[in-house]
């Protein structure tokens, strides 16, 4: 039988719809647990619903502690949620965000590469790839994902048309981001600079290889983007939360996606940074054109993932579309028999099919059940399944001191604080990490007094004694205050676990 060679482009359509589907397979490697941040984030947005919104805690037990919430119409958005639907509604929440930034991403690359399909595919899965196995959580950062993705998608746009009409989404976009996730709101502006520097450039030097676009525009829309921000319950202290919210040792001590992506990933991190570098190596060793738009975003979002784990969803999602132009001249091919559809291929085309089908099918089967535990525990409002191993053990600590009728001071450590909250109770801290630094509450530095407790700084009898705690959550982790308290007769041990022990004053 005689064969011949087809690029991607002339594959049938239901093998190009299968490439650029295989994204949806991806959503099973998506992690079903609700995220330890929503523990926090939906008793936030009950409380704006029916109290407005705080400037002042309501969470923790430093009732006298001002806050901002960056995040409040994502806590609104996510109480109504759950709410309604549950655990299933907020995982059905992370998988349709996650498929709406699969599209957008898809969009961007072949728009990058002039409509090379197989390319774009590629790229996007790789794209789907980092998301769905370490970002796609219940939690704001998925809006972040499609906000970012879209204003660059809406900036190539403007880039190769120079029409003033694709730059009206920014201000929207400002106005979303600033509302849901107010922490990376002057990232929008920074992810916006390459192609503000590469406007620039070509109107001092004109070339006739590039097309220029106007940086008048740019500017307006920037202009727009900047007022859009002051429209926020908080004003001037949420556009500027980014600056009194990162750079603390203290934080990245205790969330490590905020530490460097060769610390928290080791030899692989190194690995991954240095089959990039071969890569851009390789590409740059060719003559070849080059926008300055794409070099900048790569460079940067790169920077940006080897300096925190958590911003390199940035590079994936920016980095890996902007890739892509240097290599959209690459052209794929298959060998396929000549004349009709055989049997053979019609088998294939079912076999195809039937993976989708049962894959889909998998995929509703984890909606519906995935991950749901029998365990069940009352909130304010709702009851909840605690999914979180940690969080087992909890559930059994609370039901101890469901029991105490008296007044509960309570100590909680950053791991287990925001569950405790989410059952009613104050602790001493919680998930909330900048919120407890004094550049931000304004009262005082709780985020360094834990730092300090954990490195033995300070005495933890000093400590305890300082607020007077009758119960103590302590986690597997907090080596000191936890040998400490084993050791100490004036207290008595009501619970262990392997992950948390619940500690009583005598």
């Amino acid at each position: 039988m005689n064969e011949k060679k087809l690029g991607f482009d002339e594959m049938p359509k239901w093998f190009q719809l299968v490439f650029a589907f295989a994204p949806i397979v991806l959503l099973l490697a998506i992690n079903t647990n609700l995220d330890n941040d929503f523990y926090f984030l939906y008793p936030t947005g009950e409380h704006i619903v029916i109290n407005g919104f705080p400037t002042t805690d309501f969470l923790s037990m430093h009732s006298s502690m001002h806050i901002i919430v960056q995040q409040w119409l994502c806590t609104v958005l996510f109480y109504f949620i759950y709410s309604g639907l549950g655990r299933a509604g907020m995982i059905a929440f992370v998988y349709i965000a996650y498929l709406l930034l699969a599209f957008i991403v898809y969009r961007l690359c072949m728009l990058i590469t002039d409509k090379n399909r197989f390319v774009s595919c590629a790229a996007a899965f790789l794209t789907d790839l980092v998301i769905s196995f370490s970002y796609a959580h219940t939690r704001p950062q998925m809006i972040t994902y499609i906000a970012v993705a879209l204003e660059v998608l809406c900036l190539e746009k403007f880039a190769r048309e120079n029409s003033f009409k694709y730059l009206i989404p920014l201000p929207f976009i400002s106005l979303l981001v600033i509302n849901t996730h107010a922490a990376m709101w002057l990232m929008l502006f920074i992810f916006a600079a390459p192609y503000g520097a590469e406007a620039l450039l070509l109107t001092i030097k004109k070339t006739e290889k590039e097309k220029a676009y106007s940086l008048l525009k740019l500017l307006i829309a920037a202009a727009l983007c900047f007022g859009a921000g002051f429209i926020n319950p908080y004003g001037i202290k949420s556009m500027l939360y980014i600056f009194s919210s990162f750079g603390y040792d203290e934080i990245s001590l205790y969330i490590t996606e905020m530490q460097p992506l060769y610390k928290e990933a080791s030899i692989l991190g190194l690995i991954l940074a240095c089959i990039v570098l071969m890569i851009i190596a390789a590409v740059f060793t060719k003559e070849r054109h080059f926008r300055l738009r794409f070099v900048l975003l790569f460079a940067g979002t790169l920077a940006l993932g080897i300096m925190t784990l958590k911003s390199s969803a940035y590079f994936a999602v920016l980095g890996i579309p902007a890739f892509t132009y240097l290599v959209k001249d690459l052209k794929i091919s298959f060998k396929v028999s000549e004349g009709e559809v055989t049997k053979k291929d019609r088998k294939k085309r079912i076999i195809l099919i039937v993976l989708l089908v049962a894959a889909l099918a998998a995929l509703g089967g984890v909606i519906a059940t995935g991950g749901l535990d029998s365990d069940k525990t009352e909130t304010s409002a709702v009851k909840t399944e605690s999914a979180h191993k940690d969080y087992k053990s909890l559930d059994k600590v609370i039901k101890i001191l469901n029991k105490d009728s008296g007044d509960i001071i309570l100590y909680a450590g950053f791991d287990y604080g925001q569950y405790l909250e989410f059952n009613g109770y104050h602790p001493y801290i919680d998930g909330r990490a900048e919120l407890f630094l004094k550049d931000n509450n304004g009262e005082y530095d709780y985020m360094k007094e834990l730092y300090d407790l954990d490195k033995k700084k300070i005495n933890y009898k000093d400590f305890v004694n300082k607020y007077n705690f009758n119960y103590l959550v302590v986690s597997n982790k907090e080596d000191y205050l936890l040998k400490s308290l084993k050791q100490d007769k004036d207290y008595e041990m009501l619970f262990k676990s392997k992950e948390a022990y619940l500690f009583k004053l005598k």
